[in-house]
């Protein structure tokens, strides 16, 4: 434990000291250059593909970060508070332009640059992104493009929805009913909603309707389309329903009905097709125009158009399994810009740049639990959806330590001895061993990371070390709080499982102490040190009266699991848990976030890494996708019924 205490303090120390030389270079004297601030309101592959667009065409117009300007990019993530603080900081003086991507992100500042900064005076703010800017409440007018606020123009993209549907309707000429999910809140969606229900009713086609105001509840939105008698389910720009867009998918090919969008980039995760606009070229629009207004265009002048540099994709393999005649014409497959189909996705040559070398990139990981497993498989899968080929863009390895402290510091040395150009890796521990033994001379990708600010890289999403990004997966405590007191109204004291020395473990905890107090449970947390430990110490947990145990996630703890299932089933207390191995192995309720996508999400930061991209500029993204699994066999052996109203939002149900 001293030694293994000692560790962790020494990789504290070295990521503080990074921490600080990093942030004095930062705060270097950088003469006059302009500073132009990004806000994007979600992380999202459409979405990052505009920003990046931005990027590019800022540079190309010689608006270069850290040399002709100093850019810094942020990240609202789909909260509200979280973009209103952004908009407040970014509208206070400090910078000379801002750039918004989303609807949600022009608002937020539009808002907020009302009054601006120095009493009065307005920060100029280009946007981009936003399906209709004369609906969304800014003061621009629809009848005069020239009519807005002075310090404010941008691009509008409404998305091709009446094509949209003609393609529908010329895959299956006996198209009646479409489905669609969309939350009220988002005025884009609104927008593309109203003009949808045009289009529908032209085309003599039933537009059935569902709302979910957060992505917990799209899923089961998703399922009353499907028992409503729709045909295919359409998603258009509301950036709720894209985030879980897997789970519209799930749904869609379980009722064996295609999924068909206006926004690309979803094909590759199941729909049918999408039509819609070219975000790369979309962004690359917006950033010309934000370097025109570097340049002295005077924003006043500038008329807000509607731009849609359109874009095709087509799923072949999403044809199987549906219960109507959907076709795709050669004409369709000819136009696309991507094609997928059992060989792979072929796409024509896209306006990216890519790696200018052949990258080694090496996989470390802790331990190889199935959730692992499903992160290896998300890495791999964004990786080819990135446009990265194996072999020519790229070289592979994965290696893991099985659980093994000492094992982990090796192989992260054999990797960097190997001549890594790219560290990508797996759990806190890993994080923090690459961290102090790379000392910034490999970049670094993290995922299947609780809190990277718990553990030294950073002190907050955007403020972090200059060769470390990657994606967290922060337990979805306050929703497993609220499953708890549906499942069991009467709990007042929960049990966990925790590491001391595993800083993941500390900062789960804390949240579950939190979000538990919040709902008057009191949480019972054991500490324990080695895997051996854990059979006896969950008994012990259990015998301090305990109504259930709701355990954290960890790698000590995932390793080990089997013990905690058995003991609990021996004393007939339900245990609740977070990581989807654990459904698997005896949890009767878990509700995990999205390992697959998250890997996913970290292999698309690393091509960006790739392709050029400074990790300094890039935030830390946290996933806010759940997964809901019932394992019914389990709960029966521990006499707990599942009500269902819950069933029926799983994602997964284990029967035997």
């Amino acid at each position: 434990m001293r030694r293994l205490s000692l560790g962790l303090f020494l990789i504290a120390a070295a990521s503080s000291i990074l921490l600080i030389s990093d942030w004095k270079q930062r705060r270097a004297p950088t003469g006059h250059l302009p500073r132009v601030a990004i806000l994007q309101h979600v992380s999202q592959g459409i979405i990052d593909e505009g920003v990046r667009g931005i990027v590019d065409a800022l540079a190309e117009n010689g608006f270069v970060d850290q040399k002709t300007i100093l850019l810094r990019r942020y990240n609202a993530e789909n909260d509200m508070a979280t973009a209103n603080a952004i908009a407040k900081e970014v509208t206070s003086g400090q910078f000379d332009l801002i750039v918004t991507a989303t609807t949600i992100s022009l608002q937020s500042v539009a808002s907020a640059n009302k009054a601006g900064p120095n009493n009065g005076g307005r920060v100029k703010h280009v946007f981009g992104l936003v399906s209709d800017p004369f609906a969304a409440g800014v003061g621009i007018s629809r009848e005069n493009p020239l009519d807005h606020p002075k310090h404010l123009t941008g691009l509008g993209t409404m998305q091709p929805i009446r094509e949209t549907f003609d393609v529908a309707r010329k895959l299956d000429p006996d198209l009646k009913t479409v489905g669609t999910v969309w939350n009220p809140a988002e005025a884009n969606s609104q927008a593309n909603l109203k003009l949808a229900r045009a289009v529908s009713k032209d085309l003599g086609i039933d537009l059935v309707e569902a709302t979910a105001e957060n992505s917990s509840g799209v899923l089961e939105a998703a399922n009353s389309l499907i028992s409503r008698g729709a045909q295919a389910i359409w998603i258009g720009g509301d950036v709720t329903v894209l985030v879980s867009i897997d789970s519209v998918v799930a749904a869609a090919r379980r009722g064996r009905i295609p999924v068909f969008t206006s926004v690309p980039g979803n094909a590759p995760k199941g729909a049918l097709f999408d039509l819609g606009a070219n975000y790369y070229e979309l962004g690359r629009l917006i950033g010309n125009l934000g370097a025109r207004v570097l340049k002295g265009t005077d924003p006043a002048t500038v008329p807000v158009e509607n731009v849609v540099p359109q874009k095709v994709m087509v799923n072949l393999t999403a044809l199987a399994g549906l219960r109507d005649h959907w076709r795709l014409p050669q004409d369709l497959l000819a136009s696309a810009d991507t094609v997928i189909d059992a060989a792979g996705t072929h796409s024509k040559a896209a306006a990216v740049t890519q790696p200018s070398k052949k990258w080694n990139v090496q996989v470390v990981e802790l331990n190889n639990v199935l959730d692992v497993e499903e992160t290896e498989r998300g890495i791999l899968k964004g990786l080819d959806e990135s446009g990265l080929v194996k072999g020519r863009h790229y070289d592979i390895q994965f290696r893991n330590a099985q659980g093994d402290m000492a094992t982990l510091n090796g192989l992260v040395d054999a990797a960097i001895a190997a001549g890594a150009d790219l560290l990508l890796t797996l759990s806190t521990p890993t994080l923090q061993a690459a961290i102090q033994r790379s000392q910034g001379k490999v970049p670094i990708v993290f995922t299947y990371v609780s809190s990277a600010i718990a553990a030294g890289a950073g002190t907050s999403d955007d403020h972090h070390l200059p060769f470390v990004t990657g994606t967290t997966l922060t337990p979805p405590n306050e929703e497993m709080i609220a499953i708890i007191r549906q499942v069991l109204p009467s709990a007042r004291r929960i049990g966990t499982l925790f590491v001391p020395s595993e800083v993941n473990m500390v900062f789960a905890k804390d949240g579950l102490v939190k979000a538990a107090a919040k709902a008057g449970i009191e949480v019972e947390a054991l500490g324990v040190a080695t895997s051996s430990e854990v059979p006896d110490a969950a008994l012990a947990l259990m015998s301090r009266n305990v109504d259930a145990l709701c355990q954290i996630p960890g790698n000590l703890t995932a390793a080990a699991f089997g013990g905690i299932a058995q003991a609990a089933e021996r004393k007939k207390i339900p245990v609740f848990a977070f990581q989807t191995s654990q459904a698997k192995e005896g949890a009767p309720v878990v509700l995990a976030r999205d390992y697959f996508d998250n890997g996913r999400a970290a292999a698309a930061m690393a091509a960006r890494v790739m392709r050029g991209e400074s990790p300094a500029q890039m935030p830390f993204v946290p996933d806010a996708k759940t997964k809901l699994m019932i394992n019914i066999k389990a709960a029966r052996a521990v006499g707990l019924n599942i009500p269902a109203a819950l069933l029926a939002k799983a994602a997964e149900v284990i029967k035997e």
